[in-house]
């Protein structure tokens, strides 16, 4: 299977007090070599470049979710992931 040379991740974040999602950010990335040969890998991946975009940025701390998906190959992943600045 060819993959595509980028990713996307659409980042969500949690407002508590409206207690809802708003949309945040869409992270662009190299797709990873090799890449990850199921979801679980993808969760970990994606999880692993949000940390590193979050501390470059400044985000804050929260809850915030994220669907990564490829051209042509759909949603990869899909979850939620509690970061700590």
């Amino acid at each position: 299977m060819d993959l595509p040379e980028t990713v996307t991740i659409d980042v969500q974040m949690w407002t508590s007090l409206r207690g809802r999602l708003h949309d945040f950010t869409v992270v662009v990335a190299d797709t990873p070599d090799p890449a990850p040969r199921d979801p679980d890998e993808w969760h970990r991946w994606t999880e692993a470049v949000l940390a590193d975009v979050a501390d470059r940025d400044g985000w804050q701390s929260g809850r915030y979710y994220f669907t990564t998906e490829g051209d042509g190959l759909g949603t990869l992943t899909r979850d939620h992931w509690e970061y700590r600045a």
